[in-house]
């Protein structure tokens, strides 16, 4: 009987909804999310052979990922928002008023999909992939460093910049729903 433990079904194809959900995050539409999915994994099941067997093949696929949207956007000669060189660009501090969302999954918790959708939707692709690797995707700094191919530091102050515009972008609706004070 033949082991296929070690097949790209059973190792990547697992991480379909993970990538795909990527995908939307990066993409914003559907249609070209199942594009990019597809060709990412066709990618990915053409140099299987380098993937190293006991690492994070999340990671791996999501990376190519990445990539693959990189070079889909110099080929449209599409450039994203460029980045300030200084990534610490520090919020303006609010009014009195303060929204104060103890963690991530506060957002999810007490807003619809769509509001979320919407808002993340808004963000700048960089911050927006961040904001998915780590709060959806669960990744740690390190991993969504290495996927993005920046510094860690750079990914501590996209999420933090991210999550601060997001609050904002989302203060109206807790405002509706009684979630912030008068």
């Amino acid at each position: 009987m033949k082991d296929d433990t070690g097949t790209f079904e059973n190792i990547a194809l697992p991480y379909l909804n993970a990538v795909y959900r990527a995908a939307v995050a990066v993409c914003g539409q559907r249609q070209e999310a199942d594009d990019l999915v597809q060709d990412t994994f066709l990618k990915a099941i053409e140099r299987f052979e380098s993937f190293q067997r006991g690492t994070n093949c999340k990671a791996w696929l999501l990376q190519i990922l990445r990539n693959t949207w990189i070079d889909r956007l110099r080929r449209k000669k599409i450039t994203g928002l460029a980045l300030p060189l200084e990534e610490q660009i520090i919020a303006e501090k609010s009014h009195d008023n303060e929204i104060v969302w103890s963690n991530p999954e506060d957002l999810i918790e007490n807003f619809s999909d769509e509001q979320v959708i919407k808002a993340l939707s808004e963000l700048p692709e960089d911050q927006r992939l961040t904001l998915f690797l780590i709060d959806v995707e669960q990744l740690s700094q390190k991993e969504v460093a290495q996927i993005t191919g920046v510094a860690a530091g750079t990914v501590k102050s996209r999420t933090s910049r991210g999550r601060a515009v997001l609050k904002g972008k989302l203060a109206s609706y807790a405002k509706e729903m009684g979630l912030l004070g008068e």
